[in-house]
């Protein structure tokens, strides 16, 4: 094992260039088993949505980078254009093997979306622009966004000479401002260069029509370096940091799961085997679905069981968290071919007579605050003796999800 500091940084990157570059075989053998051990201590027992936490991880990059976080100027690759215009695919690279587990990977995406023929799709950071030209193989209206104006030449000259409909844009993450409601948001290979993703996803969550999405593939999402959050210290990570000046972070599932539904967003995680990976796939839906709600309420007395939350002759949801700004309505599903008998308490309130018809029933609540809690006495029945299925249990309803419901601005 070989101790890199940040003083070794420059004799680090030096030696990996004069040995051919990332991808060389001499380079793999060279940064086999090396560790960067950072001067800036992180403290991950702070809340990683924290100014605190924020501000430690920007001191590292200080210290990786050897610079000033500007991603005006440091976000910038340097190419012949040209060739790459000219070229069959955006990289200009003659890998099929490579190039082919990329186009696997966009396909994917696309699949798990399924946006709509004629959706607008933004492709975020789109870079060389293969995943804009896919989408605008697949029938979608795109636009390409990034923040490296020769990438925003090289997919508009792209697009002319090959009859693509792509809108390229220049801008940054946070600059971009679409000139219409967006359908569907794609980051490839790029979120991660996003420094504070959750302040990015609540942005995009604004410009999105009703069940649009935000997906996401090709990402570090691991627990590697940290729990929650923080620049990448594998040695290519490190590489591009002190060379480049790229952002290159990383996040634990959990905490990108976050980072989405506390803009209330349902998500969605679907693991691959590598080479092809995991996928997000955040939908703005109108209602938070049980899967959320198993997430940000306490249940007892009912289970999760796939898009539902089961509730028996006695349940309670507790939330740990406000939902909107406004009251909500809890969605209900009767199964049962009859009304099923309840009783609701809400808090320590008394307790309501409530009837559940079969179908769906919206109930109201009147605001939903960190420890409000919802307390049901049911009858139960069994769908094996009623409906002539085969589910045994005894239960009574089932929870789908809560509808914000947001106060005027």
């Amino acid at each position: 094992m070989s101790i890199l500091g940040p003083d070794d940084l420059p004799n680090f990157v030096s030696t990996i260039d004069s040995l051919g570059g990332p991808g060389d075989p001499r380079v793999d053998e060279y940064w086999r088993g090396v560790v960067y051990q950072p001067k800036v201590r992180v403290d991950t027992r702070l809340d990683p949505f924290s100014r605190e936490y924020y501000d430690a991880q920007i001191a590292l990059y200080k210290e990786m980078s050897g610079r000033e976080l500007d991603q005006s100027i440091n976000e910038h690759t340097i190419f012949d254009k040209a060739s790459h215009v000219r070229a069959r695919n955006p990289y200009n690279h003659g890998d099929p093997g490579m190039l082919a587990t990329q186009i696997v990977q966009l396909a994917t995406a696309m699949r798990l979306a399924r946006p709509k023929r004629g959706a607008r799709l933004v492709d975020m950071g789109c870079g060389w622009g293969l995943s804009s030209e896919l989408g605008a193989y697949l029938g979608l209206d795109v636009e390409a966004v990034d923040i490296n104006r020769d990438f925003v030449s090289l997919v508009h000259d792209r697009s002319l000479r090959y009859g693509y409909d792509i809108n390229a844009v220049h801008a940054s993450f946070d600059s971009y401002q679409p000139s219409a409601p967006v359908d569907m948001f794609l980051f490839y290979e790029c979120l991660h260069h996003a420094v504070e993703p959750w302040t990015l996803i609540e942005r995009l969550a604004s410009m999105l029509n009703p069940g649009g999405k935000v997906v996401a593939c090709g990402e570090p999402i691991n627990t590697h370096w940290w729990p929650h959050w923080g620049l990448r210290l594998d040695p290519m990570s490190v590489y591009c940091i002190h060379k480049h000046g790229w952002f290159e972070s990383g996040w634990s599932q959990d905490f990108l799961v976050k980072c989405f539904e506390r803009a209330h967003f349902n998500v969605e995680i679907t693991d691959f085997p590598d080479p092809i990976g995991q996928f997000v796939v955040a939908s703005k839906d109108e209602a938070l679905g049980a899967k959320w709600l198993s997430r940000h309420a306490v249940i007892e007395g009912g289970e999760l069981d796939g898009d539902y939350i089961v509730a028996n002759a006695s349940t309670s949801l507790i939330f740990n968290e406000p939902v909107g700004s406004g009251g909500a309505a809890l969605l209900i599903q009767n199964f049962r071919p009859k009304d099923i008998q309840t009783k609701l308490r809400l808090g320590g309130g008394k307790a309501q007579d409530l009837t559940i018809p079969p179908g769906e029933t919206r109930l109201p609540i009147e605001r939903v605050e960190a420890g409000t809690a919802l307390h049901f006495e049911s009858e139960t029945w069994r769908p094996s003796d009623e409906i002539g299925n085969l589910d045994y249990r005894n239960l009574a309803f089932h929870i789908s999800g809560l509808i914000p419901e947001h106060s005027p601005a």
